[in-house]
């Protein structure tokens, strides 16, 4: 008898999200288009939709050159709770630069957490007040004494689960060993050079201790951490896997840099698992948001998907994943000659979608989720390892209507 799990969802050989941060996307035009680009494959003004899974940020008190929750009207903000409730809106991005008050972070925040689906994910905002590290994000979101101070509020409310904090690496591919190879650039090799040194200069700190570097060591996507005020956290790492460094090409107008096949090939190689920081609304400009080579980023990634290579998803769903994998625990039986798989998880729902285990003989297996006999699984055909195996089917989140 031999049960193992696979490492990430049936077929595919690894895992994508793109974290765009919103930061100075110039109107909702933009903004919801470019969610319908990338989630769909109609057309769209930004040209014909790529068909991936792609989330999204949201913001409240900002400059007005800023799209915002609070900056944009009432039509702005009914579709803001329809792609909340789809799940197509999955990140709370600070409370906008202009927020330091409890009042008004208990007002943003139950606004914002109003509907069924809740924002579970939060991603620190340049200095922005209430962000959670008060290191490099410069934040007073867990110091108790401090006027912007809501970690009580939001996280130990139970409902943030998955926490930014700034940290980026300049490798793809997390959940394996690290990998410079795809950085190198022969036509930037100075420039690419320097990157490389300074991420193996990261990773050489994070095993001298260095908290700052400290989750460069593992190169793992998620790990538990505690905040300033003591409240546990599970803390995640995007990565920037330009060959100019992790600020470089962190926009729409750049990203043809960083989706290229030598990334996306040793993504897959690698077998990783990836959060893209990024800052899709810094478009090339108004009348033309994406250009060529924007779109051809995005349709070369849809192919990876397509060939059933890397499974895009939203940076929560990501996350949720790879939790329910690292705590997961799991037994087999054969009873009457059946292979009984025991899964005992405290999670539900979309975190278990995906799961996937290798077996012998996938006909006469039964899964039971907290001794509940699971009646939805699938049996997958063998996979490029030529193996057989049995899944929690994965399924895509539905896109909404954005029409008027």
């Amino acid at each position: 008898m031999s049960v193992s799990l696979r490492k990430y969802p049936y077929p595919y050989r690894a895992m994508l999200a793109i974290c765009s941060d919103l930061d100075e996307t110039p109107n909702k035009e933009i903004y919801f288009e470019t969610a319908r680009y990338l989630n769909t494959t109609e057309e769209t003004s930004l040209g014909k939709g790529v068909g991936l899974e792609v989330g999204n940020t949201i913001y409240f008190d900002m400059p007005e050159h800023n799209f915002s929750y609070t900056n944009t009207d009432d039509n702005g903000r009914q579709k803001i709770h329809k792609l909340i409730e789809s799940g197509h809106i999955d990140c709370l991005h600070s409370f906008g630069d202009f927020v330091n008050d409890r009042a008004l972070i208990e007002k943003h925040w139950n606004t914002i957490q109003a509907g069924k689906r809740k924002i579970e994910v939060w991603v620190d905002h340049a200095q922005a007040p209430t962000n959670l590290d008060n290191d490099i994000m410069q934040g007073q979101g867990a110091e108790i004494e401090k006027s912007a101070y809501h970690s009580d509020l939001t996280i130990q409310s139970g409902i943030l689960k998955f926490i930014w904090k700034g940290r980026v690496t300049s490798c793809v591919a997390q959940n394996t060993s690290r990998s410079y190879r795809s950085l190198f650039n022969k036509n930037e090799i100075k420039a690419s050079f320097k990157t490389i040194v300074l991420e193996f200069i990261k990773g050489w700190f994070a095993r001298l201790g260095s908290e700052k570097y400290a989750m460069h060591k593992n190169n793992k996507v998620l790990r538990k951490s505690t905040l300033i005020d003591g409240t546990e956290v599970n803390e995640f790492m995007r990565c920037n896997p330009a060959w100019g460094g992790i600020s470089c090409f962190d926009q729409a107008r750049g990203i043809h840099h960083v989706l290229t096949k030598k990334v996306l090939d040793t993504l897959v190689k690698k077998e990783g698992c990836s959060i893209l920081y990024s800052h899709l609304g810094k478009v090339h400009s108004i009348t033309e948001p994406f250009t060529n080579e924007t779109r051809q980023a995005f349709e070369l990634l849809s192919n990876y998907q397509k060939s059933k290579q890397i499974l895009t998803s939203t940076t929560r769903r990501l996350l949720g994943y790879c939790r329910t994998v690292d705590e997961l625990g799991f037994s087999v039986k054969i009873i009457d000659q059946e292979i009984h798989i025991y899964l005992s998880t405290e999670y539900n729902g979309e975190d278990l979608k995906g799961l996937t285990w290798y077996v012998d003989k996938p006909e006469k297996v039964k899964l039971y989720i907290n001794k509940l006999l699971f009646e939805g699984i699938v049996i997958n055909p063998p996979d490029d390892s030529n193996c057989s195996s049995i899944s929690i089917p994965w399924t895509f989140l539905q896109f909404p209507s954005m029409s008027e």
